[in-house]
């Protein structure tokens, strides 16, 4: 038997995603940003190879014995080539760095990741396109070479720790740029008014 009193039932609305304003979810947003970022970086690092090569003096020298001999000063150009290598990757990678961090901002962690993983393709795209542009290695070719043959050197970075200043250089920009926002205050979330009908607290 009813006693006239009738009970309305409330549900939560079910949690949804968060979307951008576009409807699109923000997790492919940031997906999207992070192929931009490695996109971006790859062809910087082709770039950069180009201008290594063309900041480069090539040395010049000599086979003797089937060894491959240049002067002092071909001694320096040669060394200048890591130099240069460092110098153009430290800032492509601070610029490049920093401009991801400022302005793709859905996720930190996704735009960390393709920094890291954009960076390493560009300083392996740049020591591809500088080794293709430059003379082959003088080395290798004294071995088969007459003595008195002239011969140009070639671009190379032997060692490891130069090789990763491209990543350097970005993680670097990115720090930078993320301790350079942490006392910023994020905006405002305003909540959405209640529904009309919709019981309120006494």
């Amino acid at each position: 038997m009813s006693d006239g009193l009738t009970t309305t039932a409330t549900h939560d609305p079910v949690a949804t995603p968060p979307e951008e304003p576009s409807g699109r979810p923000l997790w492919q947003a940031a997906l999207v940003q992070g192929l931009a970022v490695v996109a971006v970086f790859a062809v910087v690092g082709a770039l950069g190879g180009w201008l290594w090569y063309r900041l480069w003096d090539v040395p010049h020298g000599i086979v003797s014995g089937h060894q491959w001999y240049t002067s002092e000063a071909g001694l320096r150009d040669d060394f200048a080539g890591t130099g240069w290598y460092v110098a153009i990757s430290v800032l492509a990678g601070l610029v490049l760095g920093g401009l991801a961090a400022w302005f793709l901002d859905r996720s930190e962690l996704v735009t960390l990741g393709a920094v890291v993983g954009g960076s390493v393709l560009a300083a392996y795209l740049m020591l591809r396109v500088g080794y293709h542009l430059s003379p082959p290695d003088p080395d290798l070719l004294a071995r088969t070479a007459p003595d008195g043959t002239k011969l140009d050197g070639a671009l190379r970075v032997d060692s490891w720790p130069p090789k990763g200043a491209f990543t350097f250089g970005a993680v670097l920009g990115l720090t930078l740029v993320y301790i350079s926002t942490l006392g910023q205050t994020p905006p405002e979330v305003h909540s959405a008014p209640p529904e009309a009908g919709s019981p309120r607290e006494g």
